[in-house]
């Protein structure tokens, strides 16, 4: 009898083992190269936010039973968004150079039609909550505003002690909003006028720039404090105030996707054939994401 019952658990938990947050990760990875797209979103979208929130600050707690869990789940969207970026850095920044409206756009539906899903999965029970709704959506819209009107591509930086402390505070205002729903963490650099410079220590690397090399390790201090500091208090929000924090990320979620096509910054010519390409791409992004939310609940119902 004993036997039967170690076998069954042991199957349950195969079964719980995927890759859905490796494949999530590549997402938030793809998503945060590009100013205007949320890793945040990518995380919502494939049902890892709440577990990662929970994550998090659950790594952080005296006392808990499920710590290697957590750590376990983390190591895994991390190792995901470490793929994303490099495996896909360089295809989409080839999409970005010869079809960026498309690649734009094919987000775009991705995040719109993800929207039903998310309020199923997010509103169980809860009251949406317009006001909140409202704040989300607006700050998303001065967001942009601002990143049009302030933001700076001044990548010349002067090594010092100064440089080093900026760039832990840059990397803590960036890893806070790069996981955040909505929040596109590039762009908040490129409000900053710093996401140009970071992008170029990343393109540095390949060519074995100590000096970018040591800056980029600063900066990723700052993103993991960020990450932390911004999950504790999103964990407790969720815990305490699901409705209206819901509603704050469907704003900022709704805002950011509505956006998207002002962050295009190659100018072209409105033809039939290209309008056809992007309608495409965008009922693509689509296609996306009904796909991934049957596998999703096929490995619920299974």
């Amino acid at each position: 009898m004993k036997k039967k019952k170690e076998k069954k658990v042991k199957k349950i938990n195969r079964k719980k083992f995927d890759f859905n947050s490796i494949f999530g990760g590549m997402f938030v990875g793809i998503a945060n190269i590009i100013p205007g797209v949320s890793g945040g979103t990518m995380l919502v979208i494939f049902n890892l936010f709440d577990k990662l929130m929970y994550a998090i600050s659950d790594i952080f707690k005296k006392k808990t039973d499920t710590r290697k869990q957590s750590i376990f789940l983390l190591l895994k969207v991390l190792i995901g968004a470490f793929i994303g970026v490099i495996i896909f850095a360089k295809l989409l920044g080839i999409t970005l150079k010869y079809l960026e409206a498309e690649t734009i756009f094919c987000f775009m539906g991705l995040i719109l039609f993800s929207i039903p899903i998310i309020i199923k999965q997010e509103m169980k029970g809860e009251k949406f909550n317009i006001f909140a709704f409202i704040i989300g959506f607006a700050f998303i819209i001065l967001l942009e505003y601002l990143q049009k009107k302030y933001s700076s591509n001044n990548s010349n930086e002067t090594m010092n002690i100064v440089h080093f402390i900026s760039l832990i505070l840059y990397g803590i205002i960036g890893g806070a909003t790069m996981i955040f729903p909505g929040v596109s963490g590039s762009m908040v650099l490129l409000v900053l006028g710093k996401y140009e410079m970071i992008r170029s220590y990343i393109d540095k690397l390949t060519s074995l720039d100590f000096q970018a090399f040591i800056s980029l390790c600063f900066f990723g201090i700052g993103v993991i404090l960020g990450i932390i500091l911004s999950a504790k208090l999103t964990n407790y929000l969720l815990k305490n105030y699901k409705g209206q924090t819901v509603s704050v990320i469907l704003g900022f979620i709704i805002a950011s996707a509505l956006v998207l096509p002002l962050n295009i910054e190659n100018a072209f010519d409105i033809t039939t054939l290209k309008t056809c390409s992007i309608l495409i791409s965008f009922i693509f992004g689509g296609i996306i994401i009904y796909y991934i939310n049957r596998l999703q609940v096929k490995k619920e119902n299974a």
